[in-house]
């Protein structure tokens, strides 16, 4: 099989273990971290203590007691194109199939309820009925030709991420002859590709339509399979959830589940930023008694190492925790409290520094009404890493967000599939960027907060979030009508951006720190930049801080009038289908879902600018006479 590259993110938010996809000649499953192979390569560890703790924390026994902590992808070698090259193991499914054209002596026998009409007939073969060539291409030999052959397009899934192969000689002979093993067609009636224009039918009579196969509980309850690890099925593994049709090209066959933080340094101290940035150097070596010359010495740390005394070194090593804060509040906390800490420089401005930022003077932003009140500072962030680490997935429906949780207490969602039955390490990426940071004026939040009005429409909100998550027969999330409207802003703010920084929308993220009514107070707005290379530090985003002012006036004055209005205005209240959908629409609010930490919900900008509507009392206007 030929070597077919995807780059880090692709792999790790699409394409990761347990995700369907296609290559030029067969359709394949990438296979669990026991088929990450990295030849003997010396592979990369990523560093990010506070991710790790929060992972042992909040994953517990879904990780392996000799768990590692994080790594980066095994990494394509041109140079090693062989069987040794580094790579990631993929396995063939589905492991049924369709003949391109049926042997043309066939004597299947036809229905003859479906004998009439434009119909297309193909065999229906399993694996081991194929021939492999040498290039890897299959083949079904029928009356001596070779005959290619296509995956089928249909399987079976449930919500947990198992996956397996659908029954079909079981659901065609269901309550017939199910000793049967005549050969099984695959019909399809037109052109619509309807489910009840195609079905599959035995030579023997039986048939079923795939409309059955929709019917829920038709498919039976799920046997817990997981093609992508080794064993394929653990005996001791039960799943209660109903087994389901999927279609392999469907958008609802993967979800990733990750976490992301913003490395951030534990205090100002440049010493403790350099030793967390080295801690896998420092660890590998301090069991050494003379370890501050080999720490002092070393081709990686030398140069890091050489301004601080011996005695600096100790005692900072002595007084760190290892851990950082607590793991399992919300990584969002520690990020917000460095950032909006009001120094005039935070994190530092040398080669290898995983934070550098600068609090803009308020005088150099020249503030106009209402963000003279509003904004308590700007950051402008001219260096910042970005971790993400894939810990599971689910299918057929997205499991919560990590921004979904509350701001004092983060919950990861770990009732997805696994990514390998015994987990080691977890794959993760660093990705470097850039940004601007809006503190939000607490004061300014709470005048608005306490409004009979508001405080009316935080309830409209809050019945919403409740009922959206009874939908998925899930806990709700309430996360407060402040992060709504930040969240608001923030869109308006990103797509303002989009327009003169010189990153597309779709290249720019956010993340929203909006406390709750009983939590310290944290309010602000980081959009920023993050590539895989030097790309996402140009500056052309961090530059535009100085003009946050100006560029949040045009943006809110745009969220006044929407060229869907007045129908997107109307769906201030929600709908039935869409709770956590109120004035917002691709129009006006909704960013690519890539930039959304939040998938494009919790969003309303009647929460801050009168809409053609006329009513509420937004955040950003004063209230009518």
């Amino acid at each position: 099989m030929a070597d077919i590259t995807q780059n880090f993110s692709q792999l790790l938010l699409t394409y990761g273990p347990g995700a369907m996809m296609d290559l030029p000649d067969n359709a394949v499953v990438v296979s669990g971290l026991q088929d990450w192979d990295y030849k003997g390569s010396n592979w990369k560890p990523v560093e990010e203590e506070r991710l790790v703790a929060l992972l042992k924390q909040q994953l517990g026994t879904k990780l392996s007691p000799t768990f590692s902590g994080l790594r980066h992808p095994p990494m394509f070698d041109e140079e090693r194109r062989d069987s040794n090259a580094p790579g990631v193991g993929v396995r063939l499914f589905p492991g049924w199939f369709l003949v391109n054209e049926a042997p043309s002596n066939s004597t299947a026998v036809v229905p003859a309820a479906a004998a009439a009409g434009n119909e297309k007939r193909r065999r229906m073969v399993e694996f081991s009925e194929l021939d492999v060539t040498s290039g890897g291409k299959l083949s079904y030999t029928g009356t001596g030709s070779k005959i290619g052959v296509n995956p089928i397009r249909f399987v079976g899934a449930c919500t947990k991420g198992h996956l397996q192969d659908i029954a079909w000689r079981y659901l065609t002979h269901r309550g017939k002859d199910q000793s049967c093993r005549k050969p099984l067609y695959w019909v399809e009636r037109g052109v619509s590709s309807d489910p009840s224009d195609i079905s599959v039918q035995c030579t023997c009579g039986a048939s079923i339509s795939m409309a059955d196969l929709y019917k829920p509980q038709f498919l039976g309850k799920c046997d817990c399979h997981s093609p992508w690890l080794t064993p394929r099925r653990d005996a001791n593994e039960t799943c209660n959830e109903d087994l389901r049709l999927l279609p392999r090209s469907a958008t609802n066959t993967y979800f990733a589940q990750t976490v992301t933080v913003i490395s951030l340094t534990k205090s100002n101290d440049r010493l403790r930023q350099t030793i967390a940035e080295y801690r896998s150097d420092i660890d590998s070596i301090r069991h050494l008694p003379s370890f501050i010359e080999f720490l002092k010495s070393g081709l990686r740390t030398k140069d890091a190492f050489k301004d601080f005394s011996n005695e600096e070194i100790l005692q900072a090593l002595g007084s760190d925790n290892g851990s950082g804060a607590n793991p399992s509040a919300h990584p969002h906390i520690a990020e917000f409290d460095m950032i909006a800490s009001e120094a005039p420089v935070i994190g530092s401005d040398r080669a290898g520094s995983f934070f550098y930022g600068e609090t803009l003077p308020r005088d150099a932003l020249n503030l106009q009404a209402p963000w003279d009140r509003f904004l308590q500072g700007v950051v402008r962030v001219h260096r910042l890493r970005e971790v993400t680490c894939l810990y599971g997935f689910t299918r057929l429906e997205a499991p919560p967000t990590t921004a979904e949780s509350e701001l004092d207490e983060i919950q990861l969602a770990v009732g997805g599939a696994d990514l390998a039955r015994h987990v080691e390490w977890l794959p993760a990426i660093e990705q470097l960027g850039e940004g601007i940071f809006l503190h939000v004026a607490p004061d300014f939040l709470k005048g608005w907060l306490e409004a009979k009005e508001t405080v009316a429409k935080a309830a409209n909100l809050r019945e919403r979030e409740r009922r959206d998550a009874a939908r998925f027969n899930r806990e709700p999330m309430h996360r407060g009508i402040a992060y709504w409207a930040l969240h608001s802003l923030s869109h308006a703010f990103m797509a303002e951006l989009a327009l003169e920084c010189g990153y597309p929308l779709s290249s720019l993220k956010e993340r929203i720190y909006a406390s709750g009514p009983a939590q310290a107070d944290r309010f602000g707005i980081l959009i920023y930049t993050s590539t895989a290379g030097g790309q996402g530090t140009l500056g052309g985003l961090s530059h535009m801080a100085e003009r946050a002012g100006e560029m949040l006036t045009r943006a809110t004055r745009r969220l006044a009038l929407c060229s869907n209005d007045p129908i997107c205005a109307e769906h201030s209240e929600g709908s039935e289908e869409y709770p956590l959908q109120g004035a917002a629409c691709h129009a006006c609010l909704l960013v690519p879902e890539t930039s959304c930490e939040a998938r494009n919900t919790r969003l309303d900008r009647g929460l801050l600018t009168r809409t053609v509507l006329g009513d509420g009392f937004p955040l950003l206007q004063p209230k009518r006479p």
